[in-house]
């Protein structure tokens, strides 16, 4: 009998999600809280693992802050398909450590795994996702975490602190067959990574991350090979509320084979003006493209 060939796992990363403000508005008012991820569902549903960055505090507890959303909003992201989201963000934590730990228990409650928090003491652990038999680990850390003193037993923000860093995610490598490290840093509306990102995305790689994707710019950057690994600078904004701002951003699609890279195809997305992101572009790297000295690829 002729053995069917590896299907692959596929994995699809999203940039910033602000589920407050407008974008709660449009979909309270429809009374469908996975509206804003309508025109974007076949993609995010079509991925084995799907991840995205959580900027917003989706929680009941704390003090009133821009940036807050319905709990109900973290619905629309199960029902899109996202199965990892990340905390590791500026803007997380604004309504305190009590709100943190909240948002963090209602989305691991409806199923979906956090990544970029640490209980101090203990460093991160990365959060590890299996599709299809691969172990695929997710680490995630900010350059800005809040002005909170941690307590014991408390959840906090993982820093990009190099040293830190470099340790977990070392240590992290022995647990998985393919390891995402995610960092929100970088210029707002820088067009291209800056000195700082490139310092800190090469050294996760060097310490054995396979993909690093970013966020924080609110616009896509570029994609680079380097080492063993790829960066995505910047994923930009998927869902957010500010026209003047930016409305752009990207979802990176990777395929896996035998746990390396096959297929990347960066999809360009933008908002339109009912707070939803549509796919306007395409981009595929595959082959010879996947390999080669360190080089960006766009």
């Amino acid at each position: 009998m002729a053995c069917r060939p590896d299907p692959g796992v596929s994995l699809l990363f999203a940039g910033d999600m602000m589920l407050g403000r407008a974008v709660e508005a449009a979909a309270s008012s429809r009374r469908d809280w996975a509206f804003p991820f309508r025109r974007v569902a076949v993609r995010v549903h079509g991925a084995d693992i799907a991840f995205g960055n959580l900027e917003c505090v989706a929680a009941t507890s704390g003090p009133s802050i821009a940036f807050r959303a319905d709990p109900r909003t973290l619905d629309g992201l199960r029902e899109a398909g996202f199965d990892v989201i990340s905390l590791a963000n500026n803007h997380a934590a604004d309504a305190g450590l009590d709100a943190l730990a909240e948002m963090a228990a209602r989305l691991g409650n409806l199923g979906i795994a956090v990544t970029g928090l640490r209980y101090p003491p203990t460093a991160q652990r990365p959060t590890i996702v299996r599709a299809k038999g691969l172990r695929v680990g997710f680490l995630a850390y900010s350059w800005s975490v809040g002005d909170f003193l941690p307590r014991d037993g408390q959840p906090e923000i993982a820093r990009t602190r190099r040293d830190d860093m470099v340790a977990e995610i070392a240590q992290a490598r022995g647990e998985v067959d393919y390891l995402v490290v995610s960092l929100h840093m970088g210029a707002d509306l820088a067009p291209r990574s800056g000195e700082g990102q490139q310092e800190k995305a090469r050294a996760a790689v060097d310490a054995g991350a396979d993909l690093v994707v970013g966020h924080h710019p609110h616009v896509p950057q570029e994609v680079e090979r380097y080492g063993r690994g790829f960066i995505a600078y910047s994923l930009g904004d998927f869902v957010f509320d500010h026209p003047e701002l930016s409305v752009d951003g990207a979802l990176l699609e990777v395929t896996l084979v035998a746990g390396r890279p096959v297929r990347l195809a960066w999809l360009q997305t933008r908002i339109n003006p009912e707070m939803q992101p549509e796919v306007i572009g395409e981009t595929v790297w595959a082959g010879e493209a996947l390999t080669g000295p360190n080089a960006s690829l766009n």
